[in-house]
């Protein structure tokens, strides 16, 4: 590349309609289509005048994802008018937002670095140390300034801090399994300094089952739901029907979960009761859980390539309701082709509203989507725990409230609990999140057993029709919370 030339971005080639060709294109337009293969010499490919870098490819006369600068894709498009051209966009899983370091603190000659060891301990009948902790230890909270790192099998982690003063004003501790997350201020740190957090009682009952209550062991039989994320499990107590990798860029057969959110939310929906075990279950947990993995490893979030990919594959494989854990920026034609795909299919995507506090984000904001926003209900944590911070008021009905990271607007059609949600991490373990990423799973797995027992509208034939009246059976069950639509929609999943 020549010198002071732009950088190359990312962008989507599709078919000019659809997923594929299928006849649909000008037999040049499906040939040019098929010479962008990934599989050549470097991943490279001469098109239309430009040297394209073809990084993924869905199918061979599908959709492909490819490297080229502005004036190249401009090129491109004008050279090949069969085709249609995006840019790629990244989506990352709607976690509620938890506090992080911004800027790393440094050293100074008055103040140099030391190395400290954090251990973090759940509390119990014998305290027991926390593995995959995320300590975040603030010198500077204003700034965001100082030093985070997650806990090793012996609930230790290591910071590097300064010398002097010997308290931090702001430290945090977000357990993935095994404790609640809380805050602490005004800390005194020493060479070994020991956090305990709440641990995860197996008879607790967080705002979804105060809620609900416990489900049917047989609820959801007969209802196919996907769930598009980090992955799923393993889980002993989390079955999973299908399972795909939709990347583009890994294995198919690499679907389970290194990040535990895909685990988390399909144990919201799915999980199983054990005898003898934890004894915690999913709003629906005789459905057949299909787990799409969208989230490659080393990227930053999920491309819309393999969430449009994804969403194919769950219409294709005969799902009925489609969950979504993630959000990004504005409108991508991409992902709502796909989206329009599964309307006409009989199937519906419940998307997570999103947790900025602002308008909802896409694809929940999709016309075709059903967004969910998250509720609370006061006090369903332990004392102490960080979960308090999202409360707001006033209060609707069960003491419930709108979390404050919560999007909200008019595209929001239900409510769900997001905040203190115990549900299935990796390996067998259970962990707490926060996030729209958890009222969306409630919502999905209590549509799942309103469809279940509906067998003429589970049975009806896939089209836009039956897809249509699963999104009123949505409607219909919703109860009136007391808040304003914009933040409740119709009101909690019934």
């Amino acid at each position: 590349m020549p010198p002071n030339s732009p950088s190359p971005s990312r962008y989507l080639i599709l078919p000019t309609a659809g997923f594929v060709t299928q006849g649909l294109a000008l037999p040049a337009t499906e040939r040019m289509l098929r010479q962008l293969d990934p599989q050549q010499p470097e991943g490279r490919v001469a098109l239309a005048g430009v040297n394209i870098r073809v990084i993924a490819s869905a199918a061979s006369d599908g959709t492909k994802v490819v490297s080229l600068t502005a004036d190249e894709a401009a090129l491109l498009q004008s050279q090949l008018p069969g085709l249609r051209m995006v840019p790629e966009q990244r989506y990352t899983p709607a976690r509620a937002p938890r506090l992080q370091v911004e800027h790393k603190v440094r050293s100074t000659a008055e103040a140099p670095l030391q190395e400290i060891t954090v251990r973090v301990l759940a509390s119990g009948e014998a305290p027991v140390p926390l593995e995959d902790v995320m300590v975040v230890v603030l010198t500077d909270p204003a700034r965001r300034t100082g030093a985070q790192g997650v806990t090793n099998a012996q609930g230790e982690v290591k910071l590097r801090l300064p010398s002097g003063p010997a308290r931090a004003p702001l430290v945090a501790a977000y357990p993935l399994h095994g404790g609640w997350p809380r805050q602490w201020r005004n800390v005194a740190l020493e060479p070994v300094t020991t956090l305990t957090v709440t641990g995860i009682g197996a008879g607790f009952a967080d705002a979804r089952r105060r809620l609900y209550g416990e489900p049917d062991a047989a609820a959801g039989a007969g209802v196919k739901v996907a769930v598009i994320d980090t992955g799923v499990g393993p889980h002993g107590n989390l079955p999973v029907v299908v399972g795909r990798n939709t990347t583009l860029v890994e294995p198919v057969d690499e679907w389970h979960d290194e990040d535990g959110h895909g685990t988390h939310v399909a144990g919201v929906i799915a999980a199983r009761a054990s005898e003898g075990g934890f004894g915690l279950q999913g709003e629906a947990p005789q459905v057949a859980l299909h787990a799409y993995r969208v989230f490659e490893r080393g990227e930053g979030g999920a491309s819309n390539a393999a969430i449009r990919e994804a969403i194919r594959q769950a219409v294709l494989d005969g799902c009925d309701i489609i969950n979504m854990s993630l959000g990004g920026g504005g409108s991508d034609a991409a992902i709502s082709e796909a989206i329009q795909f599964a309307r006409l299919s009989g199937a519906v995507c419940v998307v997570a509203a999103g947790n900025e506090g602002g308008p909802v984000s896409y694809p929940a904001n999709d016309p075709l989507s059903l967004a969910v926003s998250a509720i609370g209900v006061r006090d369903a944590w332990p004392e102490e725990s960080a979960q308090a911070g999202h409360f707001t008021e006033p209060l609707g009905k069960y003491d419930t409230f709108v979390a404050r990271f919560s999007n909200r607007g008019p595209q929001v059609r239900l409510a769900s609990p997001g905040v203190g949600i115990v549900s299935t991490i990796p390996r067998d373990r259970y962990g707490v999140m926060d996030g729209t990423s958890m009222a969306s799973p409630v919502a999905a797995g209590i549509l799942a057993r309103a469809l279940a027992g509906n067998a003429q509208l589970l049975n009806a034939p896939r089209d836009a029709k039956r897809s249509e009246a699963i999104l009123a059976l949505a409607a219909e069950r919703a109860e009136d919370l007391g808040f304003a639509p914009t933040l409740q929609g119709r009101g909690l999943a019934r």
